[in-house]
């Protein structure tokens, strides 16, 4: 019977004891701490992994009959470390049964596949984490969405209902807003409305603006100081005689412009005096809306134009053309001819925009 440098004792011819093997095998030292094992442990279960030997089957081998060793060390240090302690105190004691059985149980192998065991208890509380925040998150959405009140916070709720009422008002007023918008647009592009409505006057006064309160804004009446000039409208619809200044405001900074033509895209529009007195619109490139109004009374219930029609009930038929000369309208790649504004001939193309043609 020999005797290990620690003072226990061997097995069978070997120097050291199954402990002292087991923590020369993990490279630490006789009195190294659990969490030393099992830090030396991690690295050489990484560091001899087979998987880390595709390509070489003997490399491979020796890395299974090693992870094996070291699995076994780590076993045996972490099942049985107390009771080879007692066991090592009284050597004259200890039956060769329990020698068999601590060898026995020190050839036990670990598969590979397991991972550390810190793992699951970090996983577990991470799903603790998870679902006390989800049982958090859906109450508050369910105390808002049932509008709970708390009786013991009479001012807090008070509170609280005032600022939800501001609020909801709040959203209310664009969503009015938005949609007077959509019906007044819908109103404008049905030609059959266009027709009763009067030809645009130069002549005529433009509405005063709007304050940001809703309310006109009141008039100062000064002899010594002049008013001011009033700022470009922004109007629903760009037209002939539209100014300059007004498309600028509307438009925004075009993608080319000279003193005869201003670009947005594929859209062009032509001025004269710095009016506007014809264009070509592209849809697909940029949302520019204009609009040719009759200039004379026209029937709004005529559902299509032929031979002899004016240009004022090709309007109120087929609505605003998507480009115009004065002896032409273009509704994309479709054209209608006039000669002395009658209609004299037109080209049809069904694929860009269909006329309403007799």
């Amino acid at each position: 019977m020999n005797i290990c440098s620690c003072g226990n004792v061997t097995v069978d011819s070997s120097v050291q004891c199954p402990r002292c093997a087991a923590l020369h095998l993990l490279g630490v030292g006789i009195n190294a701490t659990k969490d030393e094992i099992k830090d030396a442990y991690r690295v050489l279960v990484k560091v001899w992994h087979p998987d880390r030997f595709p390509t070489d089957q003997k490399l491979r081998e020796a890395a299974e009959a090693k992870l094996k060793e070291i699995n076994s060390a780590f076993l045996f240090l972490t099942s049985t470390s107390a009771n080879a302690a007692a066991r090592a105190s009284s050597p004259q004691q200890q039956p060769d049964s329990a020698q068999s059985s601590t060898r026995k149980r020190a050839s036990i192998v670990i598969p590979s596949w397991i991972p550390p065991l810190q793992i699951w208890p970090t996983l577990k509380f991470l799903f603790k984490v998870a679902a006390v925040a989800l049982v958090l998150l859906l109450g508050r959405y369910l105390w808002i969405a049932f509008d709970v009140p708390d009786p013991a916070t009479g001012q807090i709720a008070q509170i609280y209902g005032f600022s939800k009422e501001n609020l909801l008002k709040g959203l209310e007023a664009p969503k009015r807003r938005f949609l007077d918008a959509v019906e007044r647009d819908m109103r404008r592009l049905d030609p059959r409305s266009s027709a009763s409505a009067p030809a645009a006057s130069p002549q005529a006064e433009p509405p005063a603006p709007l304050s940001a309160l809703g309310r006109q804004p009141e008039k100062i009446h000064s002899a010594s100081r002049p008013a001011p000039a009033a700022p470009p409208m922004i109007r629903s619809y760009l037209t002939v005689g539209s100014t300059r200044d007004e498309v600028l405001a509307q438009q925004g900074t075009p993608t080319a412009s000279s003193e005869y033509k201003l670009v947005y895209g594929k859209s062009e529009l032509y001025f004269k005096d710095n009016t506007v007195i014809g264009w070509r619109i592209d849809p697909g490139s940029s949302a520019i809306r204009v609009k040719l109004w009759p200039q004379s009374s026209v029937d709004p219930d005529l559902g299509s134009f032929t031979v002899g029609s004016s240009k004022d009930e090709v309007l109120v038929v087929q609505g605003t053309p998507t480009a115009f000369t004065e002896d032409k309208f273009e509704y994309g790649n479709s054209a209608v001819n006039f000669r002395k504004n009658r209609v004299v001939s037109w080209k049809e193309d069904p694929s860009s925009i269909p006329l309403r043609a007799r």
